[in-house]
């Protein structure tokens, strides 16, 4: 039995299009963030592996020139502490819709966060059901991160740049 994924922009909600667009921003400055909600439907158990990793955009409305060079532009931000991904898994208890996270946000760079340092989804990201462990979503639970980019001051090159965010896990039915 397949296993399918959710990836929302509301709890609950529709799946969220191949292409989101962050935003216009300047240099020196960080996107709007945008809100994942991840959820699946398997009935018997959990999904477990959860990690989640940035790698080349691989979607079908890429508007760049170059995708390659958009992913080595973004992790050289995140390597050299200038800019980059950054992806918060803490959401706090008291959450409420529209406002960012405070706290735990990861800054995403080559070995940490990309395909071979995949980042483990924490329980704490948990926000539907209890997981028995951390890297879990619980049948008939949910997850919530948050997801932004920070533009360097001195970004390289202009344009427009496009990521791929991936969800791995595991299933069984």
């Amino acid at each position: 039995m397949t296993v399918n994924i959710t990836t929302s922009g509301v709890s609950g909600g529709d799946s969220l299009p191949d292409t989101v667009d962050l935003d216009e921003v300047t240099p020196g400055a960080d996107t709007d963030f945008q809100d994942v909600f991840i959820s699946h439907d398997a009935i018997i158990s959990a999904i477990t592996d959860c990690k989640l990793y940035v790698t080349r955009y691989a979607g079908s409305n890429y508007l760049g020139s170059d995708a390659d060079q958009d992913y080595t532009d973004i992790m050289a931000w995140g390597d050299a502490d200038t800019g980059g991904i950054k992806l918060s898994m803490t959401p706090p208890p008291s959450w409420t819709v529209g406002a960012e996270f405070p706290s735990g946000w990861h800054d995403i760079k080559n070995l940490y966060g990309d395909v071979n340092s995949q980042l483990p989804l924490p329980a704490e990201a948990v926000i539907i059901g209890t997981p028995d462990n951390p890297g879990e979503i619980p049948v008939g639970g949910e997850a919530h991160i948050q997801a932004k980019v920070s533009v360097p001051a001195s970004p390289g090159s202009a344009g427009y740049k496009a990521f791929s965010l991936v969800f791995a896990y595991s299933a069984t039915s």
